[in-house]
Formats: structure tokens, sequence, C-alpha cells
């Protein structure tokens, strides 16, 4: 089926504009692409998945966000978010990492994940029960997704790490106030976040974080680099 995605992408000139369609147009999948430098927005229609248009974007050495995805014929589904810190009574250590999720139809679920200051090697990713984050682990409860298996490995070089993935193991209404927890591999170290809804596609065209004053990309840089917005 076709969707809409929509990112925001760091662009200061013409030829930025230029290389995100050239790059966009070798990608299986993209039927239409329109790119707006004064917004510093990519929309993008076809069958293409969201990682893989992110993936290529941010092979130019561009920061991107996905924004949100929707059907051709229109309309936003579900989008959260999941700001990770570390320690195990949360909300006095530094942000680690940031967790997005956007549903993409009725089944499929696109998850962007990215985390910085944990040792380099793959880690788990897993969803549990509870948003409680006084006592992590224990208050986050078990394991919820329904095998009571990890997401996925996210591996860390270099001291950082991302993973983009589409998933139908959960839709985004089912994790809204549920937690994510992260194996930081040093001494059993845990990152962990709360799942909170988040503007969609079409819901917010803003480029600065109201809570910081960052824009986006910049928010995502000091994420990746450990720092606290």
């Amino acid at each position: 089926m076709p969707i809409k995605i929509q990112l925001a992408v760091d662009m200061t000139c013409q030829s930025c504009v230029d290389g995100i369609n050239s790059v966009l147009g070798t990608v299986p999948g993209i039927d239409k692409i329109d790119v707006s430098l004064d917004d510093k927005q990519v929309m993008v229609e076809g069958t293409a998945s969201p990682s893989s248009v992110l993936k290529a974007i941010k092979d130019t050495g561009r920061s991107a966000v996905v924004r949100g995805t929707g059907s051709s014929s229109g309309g936003n589904i579900g989008a959260a978010v999941c700001i990770f810190e570390e320690g195990s009574a949360m909300g006095s250590s530094a942000t680690r990492g940031l967790a997005r999720f956007v549903q993409i139809d009725e089944t499929m679920c696109f998850v962007d994940i990215s985390v910085s200051g944990i040792s380099d090697g793959a880690h788990g990713v897993a969803i549990h029960e509870c948003g409680d984050l006084s006592q992590v682990p224990e208050s986050c409860g078990g394991r919820w997704n329904p095998d009571a298996v990890e997401l996925d490995r996210l591996v860390v070089k270099d001291g950082w790490g991302d993973l983009a993935f589409e998933t139908d193991r959960f839709k985004v209404w089912e994790i809204i106030g549920r937690s994510v927890l992260i194996d930081a591999g040093d001494e059993g170290g845990v990152l962990a976040g709360v799942v909170a809804r988040s503007a969609g596609l079409f819901e917010n065209d803003k480029q600065i974080c109201a809570c910081s004053g960052n824009t986006l990309w910049t928010e995502q840089r000091l994420i990746n680099q450990g720092q606290r917005l």
C-alpha cells in the first residue's frame, strides 16, 4: 500500500536539496519526492519503507528525523516517543537516547532508536509492562511484547548506535505508557524510558523543540552526545 513519509532534514542550500533528490531517486519504491528547503522538510510517497528512506538520507551525512507516516489517501494513525535515561532511579541522569514509533498502517509500526554513551557491542531492546521508572528494572515489570523476547539488537560502535526497522509485533497505541529498556552492558546497567504519545503526519510542522529551544536536528545530536535537553 502506498504511504506518505514526512521527514525533518537539516538543509542549508540548494545543493542539499539536489543531493537529497539524487539519493532518494535511487531508493526502490519511491514514486514522488517533495523537498522544501524553506521548511526543511522532505515528503516522500510510494511503497518504500520509512527505514530505507531514513537510512538513505542519513548516509549522505545529514541529520534527519521521521516526523510521521500515513496512507497516501491521508490521515495519521499514531506516533510516540521515548527518551532514555540511565540509572536505577530515573530523573537525575543524562539523557542517553531517543526512540520514535510511527504507525505506518493498521498492522506495521516503524521504530527508530538512537543511543550514545554506552559500551560498544550489541544491546538488547525490549518493551516492558509498566511505565514506572522509580526503581529500574524491577519497577518496569516483565517484558510486555507477546512472545516475551527482545525487539531487536542495537549495535553500538565508538559510543554511538542507531537502529531503524518496521515490525508488525505491536501497534503504537498498545505501548503508550509502557517502558522500553535497553541493556547498557556495563556492570548490568540499563537505559529506560516511558513511551508517550507524540505528533504524527502533518500534526506538527515546528522545527524547534518547545522544551529546549533547539532545532530538531540539534536535539537529535545532543541526545546522541548524551546531553540532557
